[in-house]
């Protein structure tokens, strides 16, 4: 038996990407998660996910800069690339 793929979320029959916003970011984004739609097709949604959930994250990135402007980053990227 598969286990729970992490990021993906089923309603209804159709797929979606969803990460959640930092408490610290949500009123930057204004939302509390982000969600994109990956479709019906299970196997079509495992392979959109993982760039589905790079641009959620790029995203949240663009905020957390929104919201670090005028001070210097004194900690790593929430989201580093390897």
């Amino acid at each position: 038996m598969a286990g729970k793929v992490r990021n993906m979320v089923n309603r209804n029959g159709r797929f979606h990407a969803r990460l959640v916003v930092p408490k610290d970011l949500r009123g930057i984004v204004g939302k509390t998660e982000l969600r994109s739609p990956l479709g019906g097709d299970h196997r079509q949604a495992l392979k959109l996910l993982p760039g589905a959930v790079a641009q959620l994250q790029h995203q949240i990135g663009l905020a957390e800069q929104k919201a670090g402007a005028g001070r210097p980053q004194s900690a790593p990227a929430r989201y580093p690339l390897a």
